[in-house]
């Protein structure tokens, strides 16, 4: 996400879709032209259908150098978890 400001972005988990937009902003100065823009400006979504249940109470985001790392933990009850035999 370079370019994006963490205010500029929203995340959010419906169901089992997790959806996430954002804008990106170019900030350049009024008497400044670039030659190449690397990144245009605009809106954007991504909508990620999850295969599995997530605890949506535990799920984490944070952003450092332009890269967004998401935690999604998986809910207890798809866990897998051993078995005793009696």
């Amino acid at each position: 996400m370079p370019g994006v400001s963490r205010e500029a972005v929203d995340i959010s988990i419906e169901a089992e879709t997790l959806n996430i937009t954002g804008t990106r902003t170019n900030r350049t100065p009024e008497d400044w032209r670039p030659l190449r823009r690397e990144l245009p400006e605009g809106d954007y979504r991504l909508n990620l259908r999850l295969n599995v249940p997530v605890d949506a109470s535990k799920i984490a985001a944070h952003v450092d150098a332009g890269v967004l790392d998401l935690s999604l933990p998986k809910a207890e009850e798809i866990k897998p978890r051993k078995i005793k035999i009696h």
